[in-house]
């Protein structure tokens, strides 16, 4: 899961990201559903970890589809940036599931491998931790590349999450299975390294959390901004280029280079038709231009923030 922009991924809409929610939902409820059922009638610690887990990943599609829907609202005189930044805070809420849902499973799972229940109905468990791994590999699929074509982070991890869980529901296969073969305490250790597999996994979803609330961007956004504008003509150079992420809106400034004798209408000219260049690269993008009058020094000339910080530090 990139913080940054992802070359030759498909760009998709709002309507697709709640269609992706919706679909998550209904496949991940009804695993769910089946697993929780066959974990009743079998005893099974694993099925029973596996089904939570994925009861929760429902709910945490409907936190994500709250997220969606809040952040398509207009900025407001509070919110003068708009509500992007809800869908990392939807990933915070997302990693709250995550954490209760494991220790949940891990409880029950110690439980019974301190008091090994008796297991019944293997074959009807065996089948909903089979339904378990194909409706989370699916919909793990679906979100991924949904989520990196808005540049959701909330979406992509929710779809990571799931992959991971395609991988929980084998598990708990393999726990019931061996269980059933008449190795009971592999049902519960199943269950438990069921809740270290997704706790260790969660660890890439903090990280990329913590890169988008620290503002970081991939290096190469900042270079595809920069040359964007140089391709328009009239620019002598580009400087002190900025980007961050807001929700799915690459949020970018940049000082632009020109000739000193424009005029204020030519300045604005050239400043609309970088915005477009800039737009027509990575539609994205929304930029706030800083028209400075330019030198013979100027033209072509790329100076990143790294460098500019260089630069002054040296006078």
């Amino acid at each position: 899961m990139g913080v940054g922009h992802s070359h030759g991924v498909p760009h998709y809409h709002n309507r697709d990201a709640v269609r992706a929610v919706i679909v998550s939902a209904v496949a991940l409820g009804i695993a769910a559903l089946a697993e929780l059922v066959a974990a009743a009638a079998s005893g099974s610690a694993s099925v029973f970890a596996d089904g939570l887990h994925n009861a929760g990943d429902v709910l945490t599609t409907f936190v994500l589809l709250f997220s969606f829907r809040l952040a398509r609202r207009p900025a407001t005189r509070r919110f003068a940036s708009g509500f992007g930044r809800i869908e990392d805070v939807a990933t915070l809420l997302i990693l709250v599931v995550i954490i209760v849902t494991a220790g949940v499973a891990a409880w029950e799972s110690v439980q019974k491998l301190l008091v090994p229940p008796t297991y019944s109905q293997i074959p009807l468990s065996l089948a909903a931790a089979a339904v378990g791994v194909v409706a989370n590999l699916g919909v793990s699929v679906y979100k991924i590349r949904v989520g990196r074509g808005l540049h959701s982070t909330a979406l992509e991890a929710d779809g990571i999450h799931s992959r991971i869980d395609a991988l929980v529901s084998a598990g708990a296969f393999v726990g019931i299975g061996l269980a059933g073969m008449g190795l009971r305490i592999a049902d519960p250790i199943a269950g438990l390294l069921i809740t270290v597999a997704i706790v260790y996994v969660m660890g890439g979803t903090v990280r990329e959390l913590f890169l988008r609330m620290m503002d970081a961007v991939d290096p190469e956004l900042t270079e595809e901004l920069t040359h964007a504008a140089l391709e328009v003509p009239g620019v002598l150079g580009v400087h002190d280029v900025r980007a961050r992420w807001v929700g799915r809106q690459l949020v970018a400034v940049m000082h632009v280079a020109i000739d000193p004798k424009a005029s204020l209408v030519q300045a604005h000219e050239l400043a609309t038709r970088v915005e477009d260049s800039i737009c027509a690269h990575l539609p994205e993008a929304r930029v706030d231009i800083h028209m400075d009058p330019g030198t013979r020094e100027h033209h072509h000339s790329v100076v990143g923030t790294e460098d500019a910080d260089e630069e002054a530090e040296q006078t």
